[in-house]
């Protein structure tokens, strides 16, 4: 799947997941149910989604025996966003407006003066039973900025956004077409409301540019870059002679990642369980299994900024479009270890894959990854990586189509060779 229609139709978690299965079943992978017995076969391509916004992908091996283990990427589908709240109309002055709460850590005053869509999930019930659907509103939204000529020392003091009323989003200049009145006109007279999630995006299309389009632009490039290319590089290879390969997209790590759909829930357990089950090897991972797997954690990477070369260690600064990127924290944010390391190193050098250091200035603090959730709960070996990028978590931001290529390569390399 094109990467650019990837980040376009990915407006929601939830909409990822739902086009992620729909191109692994048009590529014949068969989607399996927890409600439901696996009959699992040697050399076939599986998947299972969980609440609608994890998904978990793999091919069985060639040989199934006592001695298989696992080589699965990892990422996250979530995103920053304004997430739309229960009772979020008002009308004032003219104009309908939504409130939202901040999901996950955005740059507020990026959201300033962007074409919004809206989108997310409906849950309803029809004949007594609890139903959803994915919407989106063919319409763009806005926040609109001040004035200059409101905010003399705007330009010399910063903006700062009131996360509380500052990111209200204009709907509508009609006091009876509300979000609400949208959300009943996607539902049929017999299907009644429950709940739903709704959230605003950048709606701007993703787009190539630079004078040789050699970067990419897009809103939610953190994490999507990740999930396709784990989902590419799955498709272009084939099953493995003696190891499961796979990816497991989660949700909610802008937020923690405690929940039972993100990395720290019971779900990539309990599914590997299945699987060796499934297979007739035991009735649940052994320390076997586990001890042999190796993961590989994947997030953006903070490239250097040549106009703010500070805000990096000078000797571990990745520059776009010179290869992916190895995490390395001692207080162990990220779960690479000197082991993880060299096994990384070595899928690089085999594969012909370009690869950046990156380690935080000591006064500079990193954030973290699914990398050590994973990593601490299961005990499998597990290296923190992913493509640089510039404006991390702004509505807008910046990758390299070198690098993004160069990931897939990676990951298929994992999948089929080391």
């Amino acid at each position: 799947m094109k990467y650019l229609d990837y980040l376009n139709g990915s407006i929601t978690p939830y909409h990822a997941v739902d086009i992620t299965a729909k191109k692994l079943l048009e590529n014949g992978f068969q989607e399996l149910s927890f409600q439901s017995k696996w009959s699992l076969e040697p050399s076939k391509a599986y998947f299972i989604k969980w609440g609608y916004t994890t998904l978990f992908a793999f091919r069985t091996p060639k040989q199934v025996n006592s001695s298989i283990f696992a080589k699965l990427a990892l990422a996250h589908t979530d995103f920053p966003a304004l997430k739309v709240t229960p009772n979020a109309c008002r009308f004032e002055s003219g104009v309908q407006l939504v409130h939202s709460e901040i999901y996950g850590s955005p740059i507020f005053y990026s959201w300033l003066d962007r074409d919004l869509g809206c989108g997310g999930v409906l849950v309803f019930e029809k004949d007594n039973q609890i139903q959803h659907r994915l919407v989106q509103a063919s319409q763009k939204f806005r926040i609109p900025e001040l004035s200059i000529h409101l905010q003399r020392g705007v330009n010399q003091e910063g903006r700062k956004v009131d996360a509380q009323k500052g990111l209200d989003v204009f709907w509508s200049s009609s006091e009876k077409d509300s979000l609400d009145s949208w959300v009943k006109q996607q539902l049929s007279p017999e299907e009644k409301l429950l709940d739903y999630d709704l959230r605003f995006y950048d709606a701007e299309l993703a787009s190539l540019g630079g004078f040789h389009e050699e970067w990419v632009y897009s809103g939610r490039i953190d994490n999507l870059a990740s999930c396709h290319a784990a989902l590419e590089a799955l498709l272009a290879t084939d099953s493995a002679e003696n190891y499961i390969s796979g990816f497991c997209l989660f949700n909610h790590e802008e937020i923690g990642s405690e929940t039972k759909e993100g990395a720290q829930s019971l779900f990539l357990k309990m599914t590997l369980d299945q699987i060796i089950k499934a297979l007739n090897i035991s009735e649940q991972c052994t320390p076997s299994f586990l001890e042999k797997s190796f993961f590989v954690s994947m997030d953006m990477a903070h490239a250097l900024n040549p106009v703010y070369p500070e805000k990096h260690d000078p000797k571990h600064a990745p520059i776009l479009g010179q290869g992916i990127v190895l995490k390395q924290n001692a207080q162990m944010r990220y779960a690479t270890d000197v082991f993880s390391s060299a096994v990384f190193k070595q899928i690089c050098s085999k594969a012909g894959v370009s690869y950046q250091n990156f380690i935080s200035r000591n006064n500079l603090p990193c954030g973290s990854t699914i990398g050590p959730s994973v990593s601490s709960t299961l005990g499998v070996s597990t290296v923190d990586i992913g493509e640089p990028m510039l404006s991390m978590h702004s509505i807008r931001e910046m990758s390299s189509v070198q690098d993004h290529q160069q990931m897939i390569k990676f990951l298929a390399s994992l999948f089929k060779d080391f």
